[in-house]
């Protein structure tokens, strides 16, 4: 398969895994304390589309955490605002700004959330550093990463596509896809990506 028609594939593959159904409601966003921290259609632990990109507001949320306002390299010529939440000697969370305001009002939006550390989950229980072999995805449901993510995988399961998962491969640098004894061999969950969607509403 060639990069340009798997990257095709995956884009049609994400556009069919975006919520387009009424998603049950989300649980009520209190603030996290401790323990596991999950990544799920609506949001991670307290944070939801509608969450301001603000650490006074991201602190309310985590409040034994310590949030820190920076900067990630995002290209060679890109850098973008994030906040990070660490919690128990661990760097959890990676909140991109998401640019603009929410229509009407001075509010900043949230971007992307990327979980890279500490005691972060996936919907199905996916952990960093969770082996290839051990997901049980497949070649079909990922895409060759690109500035960030270059030399490495992102991968996304149906009907789920406001989660993603970036998969290292030590040693592998290539336009095309790794040989799958490689992939079971040295591929590892590098992060989670939670991307924010205003959840439908039923009709009537």
């Amino acid at each position: 398969m060639t990069p340009r028609f798997a990257a095709l594939a995956f884009l049609m593959l994400v556009a069919g895994c975006a919520p387009r159904h009424v998603e049950a409601p989300a649980p009520p966003a209190t603030p996290y304390e401790g323990g596991v921290l999950t990544a799920e259609p609506w949001g991670v632990g307290p944070i939801r589309w509608d969450t301001y990109f603000e650490s006074p507001r991201i602190k309310e949320l985590f409040p034994k955490a310590i949030v820190q306002d920076g900067e990630v390299q995002i290209s060679e010529d890109e850098t973008r605002s994030v906040i990070t939440v660490s919690q128990d000697g661990a760097q959890m969370l990676e909140i991109v700004d998401g640019f603009g305001n929410f229509p009407g009002t001075d509010d900043p939006k949230i971007g992307t959330v990327r979980l890279v550390g500490g005691a972060v989950r996936g919907p199905h229980g996916e952990h960093i550093g969770m082996g290839w072999k051990d997901a049980h995805f497949d070649l079909s449901q990922c895409e060759l990463g690109a500035d960030r993510d270059r030399d490495a995988m992102v991968c996304a399961r149906p009907n789920e596509g406001a989660v993603t998962f970036v998969f290292a491969i030590p040693g592998w640098k290539s336009m095309e896809f790794p040989p799958d004894s490689l992939l079971r061999a040295k591929g590892f969950l590098r992060a989670i990506v939670w991307k924010p969607i205003k959840p439908l509403k039923a009709k009537g």
